[in-house]
Formats: C-alpha cells, sequence, structure tokens
C-alpha cells in the first residue's frame, strides 16, 4: 500500500535518485530538508499511468504547492491519490524544511493516509518524515531522508518505510548527477542513479536514469517558459508496461 508516495515528474526522469538534489516542490516526498532552497511560490501537478494501467486504470494523481514562509523556511501542501475502481490509496502532506546552518538543513513531513477499498469499508494512519540535506564541498550535496519512521499500520498491513541516503553533483548550473541509495525493511537494497542536463536555458532540460530492484531505464523532459513548464516521464519494468507521468509546474 502507499507504494506510489515518492512520486514526482522530475524525479521520475531521474530514477528517483533525488533525495541529494531536492530543490523544487517535489522534495515534500523525497527529503523535506531540500525544500529550503525553494525561493518562490510553487504549484505542481500531474497524472500517471502506472505500468499502462495494466488494463485496470491503475493511476496516480498529484497536487502540490507552496513557498517560503521567511526566514522560518519553506512550507508545501501536497495532496496525492492512487488507486483503481475498486481501491483508492489517498494522502495528505505538509512538509516543512528550514536552515539549521548555512551548509544544513533540516526537514519533516507529517502524513495522513486514507485506504479505501469497495466493500470493504476505509482506514486511516498517519506517519512521520525527518531529512537532512547538506551542501558539503562546493558542488557536492548530500541527503538523507526517513519515510515512515514511527511504522504506520492499517489495519493489519504496516504502510512502506524507507531510509535513504543521496549523493548529488552539480559542476555549474543545468547540469546535475545524483545517485541514491534506499532501503525498506525485507527488500534488498535499490540503487538509482540520475542525470539532468539543461539545453536550452528556461525553455528545454533532458534527463535519464537507472535503477535497481526493479531494473528500470528512466528518460524525462522539461519543455516551456521561465515561469511555466511542462515535464514529462517514462520509466520502463521488466515484466509491466511503460509507466507514463506527465505534470504542469507553475512559479510565481
Amino acid at each position: 500500500m502507499f507504494e506510489d508516495n515518492e512520486s514526482g515528474v522530475r524525479p521520475d526522469g531521474m530514477a528517483g535518485a533525488f533525495t541529494a538534489v531536492a530543490d523544487d516542490v517535489s522534495a515534500a516526498d523525497y527529503n523535506p530538508a531540500g525544500l529550503f532552497q525553494v525561493g518562490s511560490l510553487q504549484f505542481a501537478g500531474f497524472g500517471k499511468l502506472l505500468y499502462g494501467g495494466v488494463g485496470a486504470g491503475l493511476h496516480t494523481a498529484y497536487l502540490s504547492g507552496g513557498g517560503p514562509v521567511g526566514p522560518a523556511g519553506t512550507v508545501v501542501v501536497r495532496l496525492q491519490e492512487t488507486g483503481l475502481s475498486l481501491m483508492s490509496q489517498r494522502s495528505a502532506k505538509l512538509a516543512h524544511g528550514f536552515r539549521l546552518a548555512r551548509d544544513l538543513a533540516f526537514g519533516y513531513g507529517l502524513n495522513g493516509y486514507n485506504l479505501v477499498q469497495k466493500d470493504h469499508g476505509q482506514g486511516f494512519a498517519f506517519g512521520v518524515d525527518v531529512g537532512l540535506f547538506a551542501r558539503i564541498y562546493r558542488v557536492w550535496t548530500a541527503g538523507f531522508y526517513a519515510h515512515n519512521m514511527n511504522m504506520p499500520r492499517i489495519g493489519s498491513s504496516d504502510l512502506p518505510r524507507l531510509v535513504v541516503v543521496g549523493l548529488g553533483f552539480s559542476p555549474e548550473p543545468g547540469i546535475q548527477s545524483a545517485v541514491d541509495l534506499s532501503k525498506e525493511p525485507g527488500r534488498p537494497t535499490r540503487i538509482s542513479v540520475g542525470q539532468e542536463l539543461r539545453i536550452v536555458q528556461d525553455h528545454l532540460t533532458l534527463r535519464a536514469g537507472v535503477q535497481t530492484e526493479p531494473v528500470r531505464l528512466c528518460l524525462g523532459l522539461r519543455v516551456g517558459l521561465p515561469q511555466l513548464h511542462l515535464d514529462y516521464a517514462l520509466q520502463t519494468h521488466t515484466v509491466l508496461p511503460l509507466t507514463h507521468n506527465a505534470g504542469l509546474t507553475v512559479e510565481f
């Protein structure tokens, strides 16, 4: 349940390697500590067809918005729904990131979960996330993210828990490389490697990445204007059909 909550068009195009990047509203679900880097009001939304819908309309719909609140950092609110006709997984999140020092930031996320199953009722749960973000040496960054660290449950089922560490490298604006190592209880360690390259300032950006557990190839792009972006991501799977994710971001 709720396994698509770490989701965003830009991170999807980088195979999820975003913990040490985390510089837009997507950071709410990848590392809320990075939200301090968001210097303007941002709104983002996307629609995602998971594995081509697997013949049942399996999808994710997402909406988020937030911005700086003065010296207190940046606050983002996110709503998300994943499901099909027989089941809906809904979540709402409040995320806050702020500096502890010049090169160190802390963030947290408060998650509310609602699972609705046709003919079986519904259940609720509450989860807590924490994150750290550090600029460790000039063009290098590091991130840490712990998801659902309070071990929430709905009924007899545990909600996904995740610990991620990441490293980012950006030798100049418009070039970003990142790698994440993530671990869920009872599952193998996942490795994600992503790259982002700005081709035309404010108009065209390309992304690519690879991921293990399962093995995936990810591609993405951004087109648009300085304050209005259209993003797209494509993810492969060794067995299941392609996943398509498209969204819009507006900045003020």
